[in-house]
């Protein structure tokens, strides 16, 4: 299997000097130009049948020239591809009820350590808060450099919104379905999804009743991973007795889920109100990681949350739309991709899917990031992992012919 590093390798950038391209728009070709004929027969993948790049097989590497199959054939430019990480859409959910009031702090204290390993990963990451804000005693006010710093309204646009609401025990997976509409526009078209909730209960939506509404409200959830912060366990009977019978600071000679009672203070109280036992069916469903809140120390866990979605982000099957080779501006209605396994195996098309994700299905294709103002090329999971099993393949770029469409 060929590793993000290899096939980087492998899709340079270097053919770009000295191209000549006419990127906005297809050409005629005439039998008459006094253009340079295209180098191959046409009839490779892609060749000159009026939507290809009109130069076979031979004219891959190149920037193309004037097509071999007629009036109707379409000069192309073409550019390889490098690997890009996917941007990264991160939703937080915090519980804001009265048994979470040092939590609370726990995540605030928190958020930028979690921003800082994205910023040095170089991911295009954005972070959507649901929690009450700083007018509630339990509520949060991201500081700088990841929230504004000003409280309540600590949003700091484009890689920080907070959705202000309080969030109690058991209602976090229902409030990231009926607040949907007040996010929406913050989440983008090919970013991985990514979810955490902080609480010490347990959710009254099922794990399963979650994932298939929210698909329904958006299926580029599909892939998305569930991170929680939770109760590992509920303290049984016993240890729930002999933990509000001790005091400060002997709770965690009892259990470590025996902590302070935040609200009185001179005496220990269990930390949990339930198990998170929803929480970590989604954990188990999604590959998450599962943070115990009886810790108290959030840090390590939010670093570790960090470096995951940074992980799930190095997909090895985006790439960065390249720049044409005279800058010119991109016509991504004329966009194609071409493949090639190896340097002795012929180019084989591959066919763009307008639906993305979810209607990739098992023949493959390619989609954008964002339709609207695409940066990325990413291919469908079945047509990924047949370029993986090339022999240093090469991914390219084709500007100037209509797209070729599923």
């Amino acid at each position: 299997m060929i590793g993000v590093k290899r096939l980087g390798v492998a899709l340079l950038l270097a053919s770009f000097a000295g191209a000549v391209a006419h990127v906005s728009g297809c050409s005629a070709a005439s039998s008459n130009s006094d253009g340079p004929s295209g180098s191959g027969a046409g009839s490779g993948a892609g060749a000159g049948s009026g939507t290809g790049a009109g130069s076979g097989v031979g004219g891959l590497s190149g920037f193309g020239g004037n097509g071999s199959g007629g009036d109707d054939a379409c000069v192309a430019t073409s550019a390889e591809a490098t690997n890009g990480p996917l941007p990264a859409d991160i939703i937080f959910v915090v519980d804001n009820s009265g048994s979470m009031g040092d939590e609370a702090g726990f995540v605030q204290n928190s958020m930028n350590d979690f921003s800082n390993i994205m910023v040095n990963s170089g991911i295009d990451y954005r972070v959507i808060l649901i929690s009450a804000d700083s007018n509630d005693d339990h509520g949060i006010c991201v500081p700088a450099p990841l929230g504004g710093g000003a409280c309540p309204a600590d949003d700091n646009p484009p890689n920080y919104f907070h959705i202000p609401t309080t969030v109690g025990s058991s209602n976090a997976l229902q409030l990231i379905l009926s607040e949907y509409p007040n996010y929406q526009q913050h989440l983008r078209l090919g970013a991985t999804k990514t979810i955490t909730v902080v609480t010490d209960d347990d959710s009254a939506l099922s794990a399963t009743d979650f994932t298939s509404q929210l698909l329904a409200l958006d299926p580029t959830f599909q892939d998305f991973v569930f991170h929680g912060i939770i109760a590992p366990y509920e303290l049984d009977p016993f240890k729930t007795l002999q933990c509000a019978s001790t005091q400060p600071p002997n709770c965690g000679n009892v259990d470590v889920c025996c902590g302070v009672n935040t609200t009185v203070g001179f005496f220990c109280a269990p930390l949990p109100a339930d198990e998170g036992k929803v929480y970590k069916d989604l954990i188990a469903a999604t590959g998450g990681m599962e943070g115990n809140l009886c810790s108290q120390n959030f840090v390590p866990v939010f670093q570790q949350i960090a470096t995951a979605v940074v992980a799930t982000a190095q997909v090895p099957c985006v790439y960065d739309i390249p720049t044409p080779p005279d800058n010119s501006t991109i016509d991504y209605d004329k966009v194609n991709v071409d493949y090639t396994p190896d340097s002795s195996a012929p180019s084989q098309s591959i066919l763009h899917v307008p639906g993305g994700l979810p209607d990739c299905g098992t023949d493959g294709g390619w989609y954008y990031d964002d339709d609207t103002n695409p940066t990325k090329i990413i291919l469908c999971p079945t047509t990924c992992t047949e370029v993986q099993t090339g022999n240093m393949p090469k991914v390219e770029v084709k500007f100037g012919c209509a797209t070729q469409i599923k």
